[in-house]
C-alpha cells in the first residue's frame, strides 16, 4: 500500500479528532469563562482548566499534523517528535503545580503517558514510513486520551458550578 493511500485513509478519523478536540477546547474556555474566580481561586479546578484546555489543544496539533499530507511524511514525523518532547517537557514543568494542587494521581500519570504518544509515533514514521503503525499508535493514544480529558473537564465544570450561590436566594 502506497503512503498516499495510508493518509487518505485515515484522514477521516484525523479530520474528526481534530474538530472533536477544537469543540471541547472550545466548551472549557467557555466553561471557564463563566465562573472564573471560582476556578482561579482553587488549585485543584485550576490545573484541571490548564489540563483539559492544554490538552484539547495538543489534540488538535496532534490531528493537524496526521494530516498533513504523504509526500511531507518525514516532515510530519519530526513534527510529532517535536510535538511530544514538547509537551513533555512542558508537563514536567506543570507535574509540580498540579500534583501539589492534589489533582488524582492517576489520571496525572495516565494523562503523562498520553500526552508524550506522539514521540513513538513519530519515530514509528521515520522507520517504517509505509506501515499504518504511526495511524494506529495515534489513533489509540488519542482515543484514550479524549476519554481523560473528557473526565477532566467533566469534573472541572461539576466542581465549578457545584458550590455557586444561587443569586436568587
Amino acid at each position: 500500500m502506497t503512503d498516499q493511500l495510508i493518509v487518505q485513509e485515515w484522514q477521516p478519523f484525523f479530520m474528526a479528532f481534530a474538530g472533536a478536540s477544537a469543540a471541547l477546547a472550545g466548551l472549557v474556555f467557555v466553561a471557564m469563562s463563566l465562573h472564573p474566580q471560582r476556578i482561579l481561586s482553587q488549585p485543584v479546578l485550576r490545573a484541571r482548566a490548564f489540563a483539559a484546555a492544554f490538552g484539547f489543544l495538543i489534540g488538535v496539533t496532534w490531528a493537524l499534523i496526521m494530516l498533513l499530507p504523504a509526500r511531507t511524511a518525514p516532515l510530519g514525523s519530526l513534527l510529532l517528535i517535536a510535538l511530544g518532547v514538547g509537551v513533555a517537557i512542558f508537563i514536567a514543568y506543570g507535574q509540580f503545580q498540579i500534583r501539589k494542587a492534589g489533582a488524582s494521581i492517576v489520571l496525572v500519570v495516565l494523562g503523562d503517558i498520553l500526552a508524550i504518544a506522539p514521540i513513538p509515533a513519530g519515530i514509528a514514521g521515520l522507520l517504517r514510513p509505509d506501515s499504518d503503525l504511526p495511524f494506529v499508535l495515534s489513533a489509540i493514544t488519542a482515543g484514550f486520551g479524549m476519554l481523560v480529558l473528557f473526565a477532566q473537564s467533566w469534573t472541572l465544570v461539576l466542581h465549578s458550578v457545584a458550590t455557586v450561590p444561587d443569586p436568587q436566594r
